[in-house]
């Protein structure tokens, strides 16, 4: 079973599970993922603040289907 982190963010616990698990064809896991947009938040939620946003999940990876 995968570990669980248990996490603060802006005041919210979050609870991330499955940190090992591969989201890219490329090899990218889900760790990597929210690290890389935990490291850009900073510059680029400015530039989404008051704008439409779509967010199309692909839980067991971009060459699966996807769910809204």
């Amino acid at each position: 079973m995968s570990q669980k982190l248990a996490v603060e963010v802006g005041g919210l616990s979050l609870t991330l599970s499955n940190l090992d698990k591969v989201l890219y064809p490329s090899g990218f896991t889900k760790a990597q993922i929210i690290d890389y947009y935990a490291r850009v938040a900073p510059t680029a939620l400015p530039h989404l603040t008051d704008r439409c946003l779509t967010f199309r999940r692909f839980p067991n990876g971009t060459d699966t289907e996807a769910r809204w």
